[in-house]
């Protein structure tokens, strides 16, 4: 079990990342594991075409567990520094079609052992949790939009925006209303466990 407390360009993260390494002895165990997990990284090992049959069986259990097909989980095709030697059992492009497209899963071919793609897994695990950890101008304009303006217009008005040379400064009914968002949701915060 890990734990890790991350802030994503604002965005502030709780990770509880349970690395079950493949092997439960335990049904229900498995079973617990998948019901209380909000997110997964499936992995399997390129030259081995047996563990990515276990990988479709683990989705398939996680899709019965959950009672949804709408659960982030991440594909990753492990030891893709082994391609070159020619061990490798499972396509690429066979692969990230099925993953991706069948499934609607994300999909990464990484390399543990020589640290290849490895914060690409946790970046795509965030996509298909749709964290929004990288807001784009047009999106942090609309949320600003969406404040309420106070004295300079009325509630729901675009307000005006700032001279180009002057920096956003919220006015108090937007702090006032930033204020009553964050006691509604006090006890919340962004936080998922992983398996």
């Amino acid at each position: 079990m890990h734990h890790g407390d991350f802030n994503v360009s604002g965005v502030r993260l709780t990770l509880d990342i349970l690395d079950t390494s493949g092997s439960y002895e335990f049904p229900a165990m498995r079973a617990l594991s998948m019901q209380s997990a909000d997110a997964f990284i499936l992995v399997y090992d390129i030259t081995d075409a047996n563990s990515f049959t276990e990988v479709r069986a683990l989705r398939d259990q996680i899709h019965e567990t959950k009672q949804s097909t709408a659960v982030p989980i991440v594909v990753v095709g492990n030891k893709v520094d082994l391609a070159e030697t020619g061990a490798r059992q499972i396509e690429f492009h066979t692969t990230e079609s099925v993953v991706t497209v069948d499934w609607e899963n994300g999909f990464v071919e990484a390399s543990a052992k020589d640290n290849i793609n490895v914060s690409q897994i946790f970046k795509e695990l965030l996509v298909q949790a749709k964290v929004k950890y990288n807001l784009s101008p047009a999106l942090r304009r609309r949320r600003r939009q969406s404040l309420p303006t106070g004295p300079q217009g009325a509630p729901g008005s675009s307000p005006t925006p700032p001279a180009p040379s002057q920096p956003h400064v919220p006015s108090p009914a937007q702090l006032a209303h930033l204020q009553q968002i964050r006691e509604r949701h006090n006890s919340k915060r962004n936080s998922c466990v992983i398996s």
